[in-house]
């Protein structure tokens, strides 16, 4: 009889199914699950592009400098940073399992520096015009105009607000149900324009042949499926474009924006944390860095040093 050879493919293949299950044992998040196997994924393609036949043990420090020079050159330093710690976590736990019996050879290597980028803030303005784009009366406008409402009143991520139920609104309280990270629990407060926004949407969407059938909050214009995540961001694009706003409109600047906002207006860092669903203290402080800037121009221009020497 024939012997069956395993090539380093497949048992890179069978090590990262591995790991799935371990990450899911782990109650992560379903996107926090994507992302790991993803670069699990583009790991084991990139090993086999170079031609590099090697299994768990046989990982040496240039592999891993390699693979990260590689997506510096076909996307970012950012991007790079983002598959270094994802691929960090994954070699750790293949040394945990035993799979790699010398030294963790992520001991050896450096992450990659990734510049400051200050991600623009919306101005009142830029918000006036995203609202304007929302304005209509068909379920489609209404939930549109619901959800804009939430990233300015709670800087909730945008998987979070694709998680929402329709019952985990308490508009007795003003107050919302959010599933974050790690599906951890919290309670966010919304305002007064948020809640009616959200009251007639609900009106509408009880219309909605889907309504007593699907507890997500957010429905489609299609019958067969509720709003995806991918579906929120190409809304988000849409009102981008139709508002006028030259760089795209996605989620994430609406949680810069919270952030600058709430520090701006004196908010207290560990209110920020729980609201945002934060466990680190570094969190508020690189969210706060356009806020802080913003704050020493003010305080620049009001000390106005020339002046005051030339007076």
């Amino acid at each position: 009889m024939g012997t069956t050879t395993c090539t380093s493919a497949a048992v890179w293949d069978m090590q990262a199914e591995r790991w799935r299950k371990s990450l899911k044992a782990q109650g992560l998040s379903d996107n926090t699950l994507r992302g790991y196997l993803y670069t699990a994924q583009r790991w084991r393609k990139w090993l086999e592009t170079e031609g590099y036949n090697i299994e768990p043990d046989d990982v040496e420090s240039f592999h891993i400098d390699e693979f990260i020079v590689d997506i510096i050159d076909k996307s970012s330093p950012a991007n790079a940073a983002h598959h270094y710690r994802n691929l960090r976590v994954y070699i750790t736990w293949l040394k945990k399992r035993k799979q790699i019996t010398g030294g963790n050879p992520f001991d050896e290597t450096e992450a990659p520096k990734v510049p400051d980028k200050l991600t623009p803030l919306l101005s009142d303005e830029d918000h006036a015009a995203i609202l304007l784009a929302c304005r209509g009366t068909d379920l489609q406008a209404l939930r549109n105009m619901a959800i804009v409402l939430l990233f300015i009143d709670t800087g909730m991520r945008v998987s979070e607000l694709h998680s929402l139920l329709a019952e985990d609104i308490d508009f007795k309280t003003k107050r919302l149900l959010v599933r974050g990270k790690g599906k951890k629990l919290r309670w966010v407060q919304f305002g007064a324009s948020t809640g009616l926004a959200l009251a007639k949407y609900l009106k509408a969407r009880a219309k909605h042949p889907l309504a007593d059938f699907n507890p997500a909050l957010w429905l489609s214009r299609r019958t067969d499926k509720p709003l995806s995540i991918n579906g929120i961001k190409r809304m988000l694009n849409r009102l981008g474009q139709r508002s006028g706003l030259v760089d795209s409109l996605h989620a994430h600047r609406f949680r810069h924006d919270f952030s600058h906002r709430w520090q701006d207006a004196g908010g207290s860092e560990a209110g920020l944390m729980a609201i945002a669903g934060w466990d680190s203290e570094r969190m508020p402080r690189h969210y706060g860095k356009i806020a802080a800037n913003h704050r020493a121009l003010a305080e620049h221009e009001r000390l106005s040093l020339a002046d005051r020497l030339v007076s």
